[in-house]
């Protein structure tokens, strides 16, 4: 049955990847529903239970690390140095607010029912609920973002820019922030914001020196063994090798995860620019980067992992409390118009068309990195080693994800498709 199981994830993944290409429909809406389907009946037929499902949580820290690593370093190397800084303004303006709208505005609908009596939680809980929920699904997808914009032919391309940046950024950021607000809560153990801002900077810091100087140390050699046998599985060994050096340097209770991961993504930015930043530095012989032969082996890889962690989401998911589909509802409906008004300040007196500014709105697709943090975070933060909430309260984070990733998913795919139709009308 795991055989037959995992056969029909890789289908499916596959399936997903086509139906994307062609109808602009992305992979993870089948993967999460599917996902969905397999733990229902595992449920029903009582294959799941509280032992298994503590199983799977453990199991899944691991997994997460490893998606973790691979999703930025991803990210680093299909990343063009010169157009991140040719549209770093507004793309980091974009970012910036997008994420904290989103982080905002979930906060407030959560501490709101802490209120009210509908979360039974306290309101200090709630502050602390609402935060790391949106910082969760404060991120847009890169793999579903990127492949759309540039397959929209009459988007600008500063447009195309913009939006390629927030999604490559907000993967780091959303991490980063979580683990920070892990770090408060579990290790720490205080709400302190200053204790939370003196970890996030120096979780950055530290990741981008490390990163960047071990991809520095790493471009000679890697261009060196390129020609050797499966010299792209030396690279990715040694991208886990800078993310659990980085980690350690920093200290793991210390948010030396968020560091790594930091590491990953600059290593990554280095060994995918390296003509480009040798360039810059006026290296005097022939300059060389990473392959297409190892990129493409990294996409794979990338594939794989999105594809099993997507239903891995959907077979964590139990919706044992409808308030939760009810919660990640409305903050969807927050996140959607807050989006407007992001887009709006990011655009102004930019000289971009009407079409692209409806595009950015509706290109909010939430994607792996939320549905890493829920799964690896959400029971830690509920259970006594965290917040230590009430037994009710368990799932929640899962179960708002999967509603958020999915109607974000949604939303994004009927956006754009109506927007295309009409493109193509408007240039017949």
């Amino acid at each position: 049955m795991i055989l037959v199981t995992l056969g029909i994830i890789m289908i499916l993944g596959f399936l997903g990847n086509y139906i994307f290409n062609r109808t602009q429909i992305p992979s993870i809406v089948w993967l999460l529903l599917f996902g969905l389907i397999v733990g229902y009946l595992l449920r029903s037929q009582g294959m799941i239970n509280e032992f298994n499902e503590g199983f799977l949580t453990s199991f899944s820290e691991f997994f997460a690390a490893v998606a973790i690593v691979i999703i930025l370093f991803d990210g680093g190397i299909h990343t063009d140095l010169y157009q991140l800084f040719k549209g770093a303004p507004r793309g980091l303006l974009l970012t910036i607010l997008g994420f904290c709208l989103s982080l905002l505005a979930t906060m407030f609908i959560v501490i709101s029912l802490a209120v009210v009596g509908i979360l039974p939680i306290s309101v200090e809980k709630g502050f602390a609920v609402g935060a790391i929920m949106g910082a969760i699904i404060g991120g847009t997808s890169s793999p579903i973002v990127i492949p759309l914009a540039s397959r929209l032919k009459n988007l600008q391309d500063k447009t195309k820019v913009i939006l390629s940046i927030e999604s490559i950024i907000t993967d780091p950021l959303a991490i980063v922030v979580v683990l920070a607000g892990v770090y408060m809560i579990i290790t720490a153990k205080s709400p302190d914001l200053t204790i939370g801002i003196k970890n996030l900077i120096s979780t950055f810091s530290i990741g981008i020196v490390i990163g960047t100087l071990l991809g520095f140390i790493w471009l000679p050699i890697m261009h060196k063994v390129r020609k050797e046998q499966f010299s792209y599985v030396l690279t990715l060994a040694v991208v886990f090798l800078v993310y659990s050096f980085t980690a350690v340097i920093v200290g793991i209770d210390e948010g030396g995860s968020g560091a790594g991961a930091i590491a990953c993504l600059m290593f990554g930015l280095v060994l995918g620019n390296g003509k480009k930043i040798l360039k810059m530095v006026r290296y005097e012989g022939k300059p060389y980067e990473i392959d297409e032969q190892t990129k493409e082996f990294h996409s794979l890889t990338s594939f794989v992992i999105r594809t099993f962690f997507f239903v891995f989401l959907g077979l964590m998911v139990s919706f044992r409390n409808i308030g939760f589909i009810l919660i990640g509802i409305l903050i969807l409906i927050a996140i959607l118009i807050l989006r407007y008004i992001a887009v709006y300040i990011t655009t102004y007196k930019g000289g971009f068309e009407k079409d692209d500014k409806r595009t950015m709105a509706f290109m909010l697709p939430r994607g792996l990195a939320a549905a890493i943090l829920a799964i690896n975070f959400g029971q830690k933060l509920v259970g006594p080693e965290g917040l230590n909430l009430s037994n009710i309260m368990n799932g929640f984070f899962e179960d708002v994800t999967f509603v958020v990733i999915l109607g974000t998913a949604i939303i994004t795919t009927i956006g754009v498709s109506v927007i295309s139709h009409y493109e193509t009308k408007k240039t017949e």
